[in-house]
Order: C-alpha cells, then structure tokens, then sequence
C-alpha cells in the first residue's frame, strides 16, 4: 500500500493492494484510472448487451462476450483515429440516434455475411441476391435451411 499526502485540502489518502510487487506510483496509476475503468463497464453492459446471452452453451456465451469485448475494442481504436475523434466521449445508443443512415449508403454498401460449418463468405448484398437467384431450385431449397436458421 501507499498513503498520498494532499497538501491543498491537508489530507491523507491510502491506498492498499494485495499485489506486493507495486511501486507506490503503480497503485496510484491503476486507482486513476478506475473511472474509465466504470464507464467502459458501464457502456458495454448498458448499452452493447455484453449480459446479453441467447444460449445456456459456454462456447456460445465466451463466442458472445468475445464478439462484444472485440466490438468494443474496435470501436474505441476508432475513437482515437482522426476520423473517429467527432465519436469520442459519445456512448454508442447517442451514435446511433444521430446516426444517418441515408448518408451511409453510399460509405458502406450493404453486405451478407454466410456461415456454414467452418466456411463463410462476405458478399455484397446485390452480388449474393443474384447467386441465390441463379441457382436451380433444389440447389436453393438445399440452401434455404441455412439461409433461415437462427
């Protein structure tokens, strides 16, 4: 542990951790950022759904918590570019309130995204439209079982 003299208000403070090999200025460190600390905690089971689980299946919560933890990494990488500094400090349901969808459509084209055993595609969402309407029909009913599980 460690005791902080504040000299403008004529306190101590101490601060204690279990963890014996940190220096005195380590502990003050971790301690100032427990705000962030919060409001990431915050802002990912408030408003990315991290407690959000659709299965009882442990590879399928760790798959979720993942995808959230590597969205919400993501999103604060872009955050800290040039682009992404307009977002910074904004939660993500203000993001997108204000965001505008009719701007977008021309920045990012809509994408279909198939999964199936352990191959995936990424097809921009005309291109996969015109393959699925190409196809046979048994080919297509083969299909339609993946297309509409969920």
């Amino acid at each position: 542990g460690c005791v902080v003299h504040d000299s403008k208000d004529d306190e101590y403070y101490v601060f204690i951790t279990t963890d014996t090999t940190k220096t005195a200025r380590q502990i003050i460190c971790a301690y100032e950022m427990r705000p962030e600390i919060e409001e990431d905690y915050r802002q990912l089971k408030d408003f990315w759904n991290l407690e959000d689980f659709k299965s009882t299946k442990l590879c399928l919560i760790t798959f979720h918590i993942i995808c959230v933890l590597f969205g919400y990494l993501m999103f604060q990488i872009y955050v800290a570019t040039d682009e992404g500094k307009k977002y910074s400090g904004k939660s993500l349901p203000i993001i997108i309130k204000n965001w505008s969808h009719k701007a977008s459509k021309k920045l990012y084209p809509k994408s279909v995204i198939i999964y199936c055993d352990n191959n995936f595609g990424i097809f921009p969402f005309i291109e996969f439209m015109h393959l699925y309407a190409s196809l046979n029909l048994p080919i297509r009913e083969q299909l339609d079982p993946v297309l509409t599980y969920t």
